[in-house]
C-alpha cells in the first residue's frame, strides 16, 4: 500500500509544479514590469508653473511669469500681463484656474475670468471678462479670433432685474502665450517660490 501512496503523492506535486510554472509564464507574456516613474516634482504637479511669452498686438514680446503662492497651493500669481500682477486659483486640477474679480498690484480694476494651460501644445490661454464657467471652462476660449496675439472682442451681456432687462456690452479680453523653454520655466519657477 506505501509503494502505491507515494508514487501517487510525487506524480501530483509534479504536476502542480508543473502548472504553477506554466501560469507563471503566461502571465509573463502577457504583462511586462514598467520602470519606475521619475520623482513627483512640483512643475509636474502645477503644469501651469513657468514663464510664457505673450505677443502683443503691437507686434511686440512681453514675458509673462506664473508662480505658485507659498502660503495657498491653490493659487498662483500671474505676472506680465497689460493688468499688473494678478492671483487665479485653482479648480480643476492639472490646469484649469479661475481669476476672481479683483484690484492687481498695480491698482487697476481686473474682471472674472478662466486660465487654461494646454499640457499637449504648451499654450497658455487667459479669458478675462466674462464669468468662469463650472460646467465647461474652456468654452469662453470657443469664442475668441484664432491667433497667438492678445485680443479683445465684446460680448453683449443681458442683466434682470424685477423693473426692467439692461443689456450691457462688456469687453472679453484673450491672451494666449507660448511656455518658455522648459530648463528656464524651472529655473524661474523654482527661485519666486522661494521668496
Amino acid at each position: 500500500m506505501k509503494n502505491i501512496i507515494f508514487p501517487f503523492v510525487a506524480a501530483l506535486l509534479f504536476g502542480t509544479a508543473v502548472t504553477a510554472q506554466s501560469t507563471s509564464d503566461s502571465i509573463a507574456a502577457k504583462y511586462q514590469l514598467l520602470p519606475m516613474p521619475g520623482a513627483l516634482t512640483i512643475e509636474k504637479t502645477y503644469p501651469v508653473l513657468g514663464s510664457y511669452t505673450l505677443n502683443t498686438t503691437e507686434g511686440t514680446q512681453q514675458n509673462v511669469m506664473i508662480t505658485l503662492d507659498p502660503e495657498n497651493k491653490g493659487m498662483v500669481w500671474i505676472e506680465g500681463l497689460p493688468q499688473g500682477k494678478i492671483k487665479a486659483y485653482l479648480k480643476k486640477a492639472p490646469a484649469t484656474y479661475r481669476i476672481l474679480a479683483q484690484k492687481s498690484e498695480t491698482g487697476k480694476q481686473v474682471s472674472e475670468g478662466t486660465l487654461i494651460f494646454d499640457q499637449e501644445t504648451n499654450n497658455l490661454n487667459i479669458a478675462l471678462g466674462k464669468p468662469f464657467d463650472t460646467s465647461n471652462p474652456a468654452a469662453i476660449f470657443n469664442l475668441k479670433p484664432t491667433s497667438d496675439v492678445a485680443m479683445s472682442g465684446s460680448n453683449e451681456v443681458k442683466l434682470k432685474s424685477k423693473t426692467a432687462t439692461i443689456k450691457m456690452k462688456t469687453k472679453v479680453l484673450f491672451y494666449t502665450a507660448a511656455k518658455s523653454d522648459q530648463s528656464n520655466a524651472n529655473a524661474a519657477s523654482s527661485t519666486t517660490t522661494q521668496q
